[in-house]
């Protein structure tokens, strides 16, 4: 008998051992089938390549998600309404995340001069990856050839889409950009920094607008544009020339103190029958302004610097107290900027160019409104035969005076990016996030 129940309770014993294990293996299955089966989901990332190099990984650690993906659910227009409002008066104090595309080279001057973001190159250039926080929103910076719809967040809820709308192969681009945004079932914001066309033709960006049923909330833009109204456009500065690797200069490495080689600088592309042929003849037939200023000049654009050439052109601004800025097919030029981050005042003609750029209802300071409204310590001349006149009355000045004026245009240059950072910043706060 006793033997009997020792038999019968091992018996039990093994009998629950044996269901216990087939249940494990069946938990360890089932979820080994569903995990294989989201993977097969994704793309094959041995099969994407780009410039021939299989080791680069395009879904990085940068492209982590914050969260589960969450599931998508149709909502009518006034449940949907109803839904943001609530989850932006419930969240008004978290922290927001805020994607920035670069498909345009004015993003690195965002990035990098206003916003002061680190930037980590990968595959020369091919993607490159920063983020910084400011006040309670995370900005993640993405650029280069690699940053494309079908290899950024899919799960992306606000966004700020940099894109080069100046010629028609551009504008191309940048509607197929926005054209793609459809996809991201999540975007709820969206704005767009443009570098706008030279003229202010820049209508085919309209139908994009909410107000026209698209998916852009406003537009920081780049040029005098009549359509500068402080709700759907933005002005916007044109910056440096990233795009020719024009640095990010470091203010406190200037020598502010320093005689400069010479009263001003002229390095420019020439073009026939225009302003700059002839501020380039006067410089020519004034014997002192010949000595005292360095004059260059080329005949054919070139969009691309060598370190050489780059050099140069930093050295020349650098050695002067003047950096003379004619007009090219629109009155802002990079060269202003430039100028300024190395000290050399910039002089600039203050003339309109051709085209449908001009005073909006918010500001009749055009041209150069942005420059204007913030009280830029530049010079503006009208016409260039004013030149010499000018430049002897700056020379008969007590040298501690040029030296003034020096430290005066790098300082309002600095707070003029942090004041151009502020009011990105605070335009997204208070029109994505309603704060």
């Amino acid at each position: 008998m006793k033997l009997s129940l020792k038999r019968f309770v091992v018996a039990c014993i093994a009998i629950y051992l044996g269901i216990t294990c087939y249940t494990a293996y069946n938990l360890i299955q089932k979820k080994y089938v569903k995990t294989g089966a989201a993977r097969d989901k994704l793309p094959d990332l041995r099969r994407i390549k780009i410039k021939d190099d299989d080791d680069w990984n395009p879904w990085g650690e940068e492209f982590v998600k914050e969260g589960p993906k969450l599931p998508v659910v149709k909502l009518g227009q006034h449940d949907l309404h109803r839904n943001v409002l609530l989850r932006e008066t419930k969240d008004s104090s978290k922290t927001f995340n805020v994607e920035i595309w670069g498909k345009a080279a004015i993003g690195l001057y965002l990035w990098q001069h206003i916003l002061d973001g680190p930037l980590e190159s990968r595959m020369g250039g091919v993607w490159s990856y920063g983020s910084k926080q400011i006040d309670n929103i995370k900005f993640t910076f993405r650029t280069g050839s690699g940053v494309i719809p079908e290899k950024v967040p899919e799960n992306t809820e606000n966004l700020i889409l940099i894109l080069n709308g100046r010629e028609p192969l551009k504008i191309q681009f940048a509607q197929s950009w926005l054209d793609s945004l459809a996809q991201f079932a999540f975007l709820k914001n969206v704005a767009v920094i443009l570098l706008g066309n030279e003229q202010c033709n820049n209508d085919w960006v309209k139908k994009y607008m909410v107000k026209n049923g698209g998916p852009i909330k406003f537009v920081f833009l780049v040029y005098d544009s009549p359509e500068v109204d402080d709700w759907n456009f933005y002005q916007w500065p044109l910056g440096v020339a990233t795009y020719r690797q024009f640095p990010k200069v470091n203010q406190d490495s200037l020598k502010i103190n320093a005689r400069r080689h010479y009263t001003c600088n002229f390095l420019a592309t020439i073009y026939k029958n225009s302003s700059r042929q002839q501020l380039f003849h006067i410089l020519e037939e004034k014997k002192d302004l010949k000595t005292s200023c360095l004059t260059k000049a080329r005949y054919e654009w070139k969009p691309l610097e060598t370190e050489e050439t780059l050099n140069d052109y930093i050295g020349a601004l650098q050695s002067s107290d003047f950096t003379l800025n004619p007009v090219g097919k629109n009155t802002e030029c990079y060269r202003i900027y430039e100028a300024m981050s190395l000290g050399s005042i910039p002089i600039i003609e203050d003339n309109m160019t051709p085209g449908n750029c001009g005073n909006s209802n918010i500001s009749h300071n055009a041209p150069l409104r942005l420059l204007k409204d913030h009280n830029a310590p530049v010079i503006y001349l009208d016409n260039w035969k004013d030149l010499p006149a000018l430049l002897e009355k700056y020379k008969s000045l007590p040298y501690s005076e040029i030296v003034q004026k020096r430290r005066d245009m790098v300082d309002w240059y600095e707070k003029f990016l942090h004041k151009m950072r502020d009011k990105f910043v605070q335009t997204i706060q208070q029109r994505f996030f309603n704060l």
